[in-house]
């Protein structure tokens, strides 16, 4: 099952906020929240949350990755749940610390709070401020929601250098966000490579492998049963499409990055219908994928 509105999406996950930048929320002794979204959202997570959990707090913050949509809530979740730990890698950390990055992520947070009013929520009411990060968590590592309810950790890079993955073996429950490909509604699967495309595939490859009957993803939908492996197969798939495509453009315009964006850009994004990722943001992310796929395309070269 494809799951495109809010809410329990299997027992005890529950997905928060808006399809556009979802939260997870998986309950439990310690409930435990996966990802932040975006900042103006933050209220908003802040009532499910509380309509769910009925006077209980969450005990985690599980953060995929430090973009600015995945992060942006944080500090205001930290405020309105003080005991609760924020866990993220050790690359993640770093990049939080920076004062350039996040003047991005705030920016960024800012520019997506002009589309408040599309998302039905009031703009302005919660801006993105700095957090501190609780506990670096590393690959195998093991967090325990509830007896046998166990959050295992994965080290999944390539859409960043930073990325975690969740996968809990006893729900068969994966949270991979964007390790693999971002649907659209039209249903195209954008391949999100924006460190290594090799790495990125091979990421992807691995979590694959996985028994997998709930998959949460980082926008738009989650998935369940049958579909969930679709997803994932579908990645892969899309992926190689996706560097083929690239590959053709760059013969095409002699190497001209900028010329291959625009072509790229008005096949998946231009026009497009229903949600869209801001353009500031997507055309930052294209140029990082182009760039991925140049440096292979000029190692193979005749």
């Amino acid at each position: 099952m494809v799951v495109n509105q809010i809410g329990e999406i299997a027992k005890g996950v529950n997905m928060l906020g808006h399809l556009a930048v979802p939260i997870y929320l998986v309950d439990g002794e310690r409930p435990a929240l996966f990802d932040a979204g975006l900042a103006f959202l933050a209220p908003d997570y802040v009532r499910q949350i509380r309509q769910i959990l009925q006077g209980r707090h969450p005990a985690w913050c599980f953060l995929t990755h430090s973009h600015f949509d995945h992060c942006g809530a944080v500090a205001y979740l930290k405020e309105q749940f003080p005991e609760m730990k924020v866990v993220c890698s050790a690359k993640a950390a770093d990049v939080f610390q920076r004062p350039n990055a996040i003047s991005m992520i705030s920016d960024l947070n800012n520019f997506a709070a002009g589309m408040a009013a599309e998302f039905g929520v009031p703009q302005g009411e919660a801006p993105f401020s700095s957090f501190v990060v609780d506990e670096i968590a590393r690959e195998g590592d093991r967090f325990e929601i509830s007896p046998g309810r166990i959050v295992q950790v994965m080290e999944t890079p390539g859409h960043t250098r930073d990325f975690l993955s969740y996968y809990l073996p006893g729900e068969k429950l994966l949270i991979a966000s964007e390790a693999l490909g971002t649907p659209d509604e039209t249903g195209y699967i954008v391949t999100d490579c924006l460190v290594d495309y090799d790495v990125h595939y091979r990421s992807m490859e691995r979590l694959n492998t996985l028994d997998v009957e709930t998959l949460c993803l980082g926008h738009i939908y989650a998935c369940t049963g049958s579909d969930a492996r679709l997803h994932m197969d579908q990645s892969l798939v899309q992926s190689r499409r996706f560097r083929r495509m690239a590959e053709d453009f760059l013969d095409e315009e002699k190497g001209d990055v900028q010329a291959v964006m625009k072509r790229v850009k008005a096949f998946e994004w231009d026009g497009k219908p229903g949600i869209r990722q801001p353009e500031p943001a997507y055309v930052l992310n294209l140029e990082a994928r182009i760039q991925t796929i140049r440096r292979k395309w000029e190692e193979e070269r005749p």
